[in-house]
């Protein structure tokens, strides 16, 4: 499964030295590792014949003893094969070790110091993580039988959270053979003279994340503040018994039981077929209006962000506008997958600093139970369905108003990215004969868990960053509702966030889509896990693939 994955991101543009990253590399390289620091301008070519290359001479006494201080610096040995990519050749190899810093790696193959690179790690099924580094050095490896090089590699300005994934990862290969086994590094290797300049660059620049000009999707105003969650369950629930007697596929049992073990749901809620999603959309919205204490007819906005709609046309706010007789509010609808509701949050926000109203909602209503395909005609529709088998209905409201000078409470600040190269890995829409709906979804659930490793720790790096919280700060964290493994990998493991600030609520009630936050939310409303005045973190990753985090005084 990991060589297939590496494959596919090799056919869809390789990630690049020059990724957005290379913002963060505010230092030079420096010899922390213990790697030698006088290493040569790279000429942009593969040393083809350095048999004349003898470390002995070539490199000065500190050189090696800095080299002899590498291979004690917090080394593990580990032999993984690597696939060495450069322009069109694929060279394998394997790493000697590896440390938080850096690594060695054996390859048939000559590299000159200096050239940058892309490693994408692949530790079995643990996790996947992508660094950037550089060649420090590359010497002759000569026995009886093979003529290899070692090439010592530096990671490139690693963050905190791609520390902790790599040593949880390395830890994991310590005690489990079988990892080891099905781990793979993949390095795609730069020799444009472009991107070796603009590693040079980025190494050396001395500006750091706070001097750099803010992206529009990164900024922040106290305009606004959340008064009044609601959220709407159906009373059917499905539990995982049920689904394994809903599906019909040959060659598969017990598909409710499966579901529940990969990803730790145990029920979910389906809601009669005679409602629409403007039904669960305008229950929710009553009930945020009543906890907020604010008339219908006093809403300047209604955003209706669902994935669920009752039709192509008109927006689906419009029907909920009539439902909860808000007869004033400007209405429309917004689409952005399951990261909709944060980003309805932030629309209206800024709809509110611009003056154009002083109250408004967000809502939803889910009710995706009909995107799902009970009988999986192959093994290959059977493994892109098996995630819908999370799915649940559900509505959610926010009302929002206006902040008053000195009011504490709020959206404190925000952080948006899209990286548009996966939007293949998760797709829902209309399609005749796809199901008795004519509705379909399809998920490449590994895939996803993949890219949200990737991504959404930078995020949260950011937003911690913008709103000078750390961890001890932040009171709950309201992520999107997903399976136990990327809660665990993402959430716990990489980020460092305690169970006891997560509110899960994947277990009872599954995949909500956009009704996700509002349902996690007034369920740790209910339960006292969050109070007026605590700082929330709500934290989003979705398909596109798209990433959203808001921090805000609830």
């Amino acid at each position: 499964m990991q060589q297939v994955s590496i494959e596919r991101r090799q056919e869809q543009h390789p990630i690049q030295f020059h990724d957005r990253r290379k913002q963060n590399r505010g230092k030079p390289l420096q010899d922390s590792t213990g790697y030698g620091s006088e290493a040569s301008q790279p000429d942009l070519s593969i040393r083809e014949n350095p048999q004349s290359f003898n470390p002995e001479t070539s490199l000065s006494p500190n050189q090696l003893k800095n080299a002899s201080q590498a291979r004690q610096y917090e080394r593990e040995a580990f032999k993984i094969p690597v696939c060495l990519k450069i322009e069109k050749k694929e060279i394998s190899g394997y790493t000697h070790d590896i440390s938080p810093a850096g690594l060695l790696i054996f390859s048939s193959i000559s590299l000159v110091p200096g050239v940058p690179m892309n490693l994408q790690f692949s530790f079995g099924d643990v996790c996947y993580l992508n660094i950037s580094g550089q060649v420090v050095y590359c010497l002759p490896f000569r026995d009886e039988i093979s003529n290899k090089y070692v090439i010592g590699i530096k990671f490139a300005a690693i963050r905190e959270w791609e520390q902790k994934i790599l040593t949880s990862a390395v830890q994991e290969l310590k005690q489990n053979a079988t990892t080891q086994e099905k781990s793979l590094l993949s390095i795609q290797v730069s020799t444009d003279s472009v991107a070796i300049e603009l590693a040079d660059f980025s190494i050396g620049a001395t500006r750091t994340l706070e001097e750099i000009t803010d992206r529009p999707q990164q900024s922040s105003i106290h305009a606004s503040k959340i008064i009044g969650w609601g959220s709407f369950l159906p009373s059917n629930e499905i539990t995982n018994q049920d689904i394994s007697a809903m599906v019909s596929a040959n060659g598969y049992k017990n598909v409710g039981e499966v579901v529940e073990a990969l990803t730790g749901i145990k029920s979910r809620r389906y809601a009669d077929p005679k409602l629409y999603p403007s039904d669960l959309a305008a229950m929710a919205a009553k009930n945020a209006l009543k906890n907020a204490g604010m008339d219908p007819r006093d809403l300047d906005v209604i955003v209706y962000c669902g994935i669920a709609t009752d039709f192509d046309e008109p927006a689906t706010a419009n029907v909920v506008q009539e439902k909860i007789g808000a007869d004033n509010a400007y209405v429309f609808d917004l689409r952005n997958a399951c990261n909709g509701f944060i980003t309805g949050i932030d629309t209206l926000d800024a709809m509110i600093a611009a003056g154009r109203g002083e109250n408004g909602i967000v809502v939803t209503g889910e009710l995706i139970s009909p995107y799902i395909d009970w009988e999986p005609k192959t093994k290959k529709d059977f493994k892109v369905n098996i995630f819908s088998y999370t799915i649940g209905d559900a509505g959610g409201a926010a009302v929002m108003t206006k902040v008053c000078p000195g009011d504490e409470r709020g959206i404190r600040a925000r952080w948006f990215s899209s990286e548009g190269e996966y939007w293949r890995l998760a797709l829902a829409g209309t399609l005749e004969g796809a199901n008795a709906y004519n509705k379909f979804f399809r998920s490449q659930g590994s895939e996803l868990e993949k890219t949200s490793i990737e991504y959404m720790p930078r995020g949260f790096e950011e937003i911690t960053k913008m709103l000078k919280w750390d961890i001890a700060d932040i009171d709950a964290v309201i992520p999107h509702q997903i399976p136990a493994s990327i809660y665990e990998n993402v959430y716990h493991k990489a980020l460092g966030i305690p169970y006891e600030k997560l509110v899960w609520t994947f277990p009872d009630y599954g995949n909500l889509a956009t009704a996700s936050m509002p349902v996690a939310i007034c369920e740790a409303i209910n339960t006292e896990r969050v109070k007026s005045g605590d700082k929330i973190l709500l934290a989003g990753g979705a398909a596109g693939f798209t990433t959203g985090f808001m921090g805000l005084i609830f």
